[in-house]
């Protein structure tokens, strides 16, 4: 008896946490993930930049020194390396460590939110993440936009509930700080709505019992934390490092030679409704990872009209909220502070437009705070919302600025403001429906399945359009093929000179160093043809689709796209 009221509590307490949001949420990105990995392990690498991890992470488990390129961020090559220290080396690894991250990255999402809206607003706002092209594109490509984007996350996290419940949590915020920067070094704008969020907070930060201990923890976790930090950063190219850091923040360089050049400042802004949601289903992978190259589907339109009544319904409802110095009421006191919130407004926009990167920063903060301090009210729920849209708010707006500022823009840089983008989608959304709630009768009771309707509609959308524009491969497929061919075509390779315009994909197939040769960078095939016999180059692999005569060269296999030229003369 005792027995089946024991199995009877279990699938009780089973049945009541699987109608638990987070449950929910789980699953389904677990599910996605998976489904996810089965396609990219398929499809192969997706960009240049994966090859360059996995060529760090053979460096890093001292499997070889080949084609490692020491000034990218180390953490995600460091954690790979360890699998292959396990003895399973391949490009599958980083795609697997990429998902778990990814999942992680969802559930803290979820819970950040979950300190703003309820429960059933949170999952509804992780599963439109999910949806974002751009965000599903990039989700287990073994790129660390998503990886930093989650440590942020975490970090944003951990700060909130440490000043809000418990401070013995604000010990992990640095920590995950740290290694956001590690995962990706411009992950440190984060500490832009970090800032800002202590500050509009400090009677919280006051209120912290043993606040003295709190701060000398504190401080002593930095000092190990920056020792640790300092020994990764030596490890690399410093001056490769510290020179493009210059280059960013003085916007000394122009970038007008690389192909991702892109002097339009509102770039991202201008494409944000392809980020929401592309159409149609069917189209090349190319737009899938870029979606500005897409168009963005209806709804993409209907959700970004919604999301924008909503917001202007709710900064509406915020100035309009009935108190005695209300602050949409015509005085001296509310005229002086729209004056300076203008003034600041216009001192932001000019830096912004000057490529004054860190001025912009610093007017973004004093801006954000001087707002959340004319408009808190008193109200601890209230002030409590308010600084978290407008910790959403300088977090959107700081990588904005940034990569606004940039002079190269790709989509996956968006990837960075995508949680607080998807943050004023719900909130848009919540608004919203909160309005139409007294005037359709029985929307109150089933608005919760409204906000999951809209999201699975997404998710929906967002995966038939996924699988629409995923090919069966990827040419790096065919560089794989190519570099085993030519394994067994000549067993003496690794003695000769090989040359690619993929070198970082040969490299890491052949576990050496490639040589680079661009065609496009040359006047022509005789120039080209020249530069591979000054260097040595005995075996050249191919990646374009259409290959070029080249004088004392000729091909000995074709892989798809790929080709692989010999050296024919002396």
């Amino acid at each position: 008896m005792d027995r089946a009221q024991d199995n009877g509590s279990f699938f009780d307490k089973l049945s009541g946490l699987l109608h638990q949001p987070l449950t929910i949420l789980i699953l389904i990105t677990g599910v996605l993930v998976a489904y996810l990995l089965k396609v990219q392990i398929k499809i192969g690498v997706p960009y240049w930049d994966v090859f360059n991890y996995l060529n760090n992470a053979l460096h890093f488990a001292n499997m070889g020194n080949s084609g490692v390129v020491n000034h990218l961020p180390p953490l995600l090559p460091v954690v790979t390396s360890l699998v292959f220290r396990m003895g399973y080396v391949s490009v599958d690894v980083i795609f697997i460590i990429s998902g778990l991250i990814f999942i992680l990255g969802v559930i803290g999402l979820y819970l950040l939110l979950n300190e703003r809206f309820n429960p059933t607003k949170s999952l509804a706002g992780s599963l439109i993440f999910i949806s974002l092209p751009v965000v599903m594109a990039w989700a287990v490509s073994g790129c660390i936009d998503l990886p930093g984007v989650v440590f942020s996350i975490w970090a944003l996290y951990f700060l909130v509930i440490g000043l809000k419940k418990d401070s013995k949590l604000l010990f992990l915020v640095l920590p995950l700080l740290v290694a956001s920067l590690l995962t990706r070094y411009t992950a440190g704008l984060i500490v832009i709505p970090m800032i800002f969020y202590i500050l509009a907070n400090l009677n919280q930060v006051k209120e912290i019992l043993h606040i003295k201990k709190v701060i000398l923890g504190i401080l002593i976790e930095l000092g190990v934390l920056l020792a640790i930090f300092t020994y990764f950063i030596l490890q690399l190219d410093t001056s490769a490092l510290f020179g493009l850091f210059f280059d960013v923040v003085t916007s000394s360089s122009s970038g007008v030679e690389d192909v991702a050049y892109n002097s339009n400042f509102l770039y991202f802004l201008q494409n944000s409704l392809n980020y929401i949601s592309l159409g149609p289903v069917q189209g090349t992978y190319r737009q899938l990872l870029n979606p500005s190259e897409g168009i963005p589907s209806i709804l993409a339109y209907i959700i970004g009209i919604i999301s924008v009544i909503g917001i202007s319904s709710y900064i509406y409802r915020v100035l309009s909220t009935e108190k005695e110095d209300d602050i949409s009421r015509v005085n001296l006191a509310n005229l002086g502070k729209i004056i300076v919130i203008l003034v600041l407004f216009m001192g932001l926009v000019l830096s912004f437009y000057s490529k004054s990167l860190i001025l912009s920063e610093i007017l973004l903060l004093v801006l954000v705070y001087l707002l959340y301090r004319f408009m808190a009210r008193g109200k601890f729920e209230m002030d409590s919302k308010l600084a978290l849209d407008l910790m959403f708010i300088s977090w959107f707006g700081a990588y904005f600025i940034f990569h606004g500022i940039l002079p190269f823009k790709v989509d996956r840089y968006f990837i960075t403001m995508a949680p607080a983008f998807t943050y004023f989608i719900i909130l848009g959304l919540s608004q919203f429906i909160g309005e139409l709630k007294p005037r359709i009768k029985g929307l109150n009771s089933k608005s919760g399945w409204v906000y999951l309707m809209v999201a699975l509609i997404c998710l929906s959308s967002a995966t038939a359009t996924y699988i629409g524009h995923t090919p069966q491969k990827t040419f790096t497929v065919d560089i794989s093929n190519a570099s085993e061919w030519i394994k067994g075509y000549d067993p003496g390779y690794s003695s000769k000179v090989i040359g690619s315009d993929y070198p970082n994909a040969v490299t890491w197939y052949l576990h050496q160093d490639t040589t680079g040769a661009y065609l496009k960078n040359y006047n022509n095939t005789v120039e080209f043809a020249d530069y591979l016999h000054e260097n040595g180059v005995y075996y050249y692999f191919d990646s374009n689709k259409s290959h070029p005569n080249l004088k004392g060269y000729r091909i000995i296999k074709a892989f798809g796209v790929v080709a692989i030229y010999e050296k024919t003369t002396p």
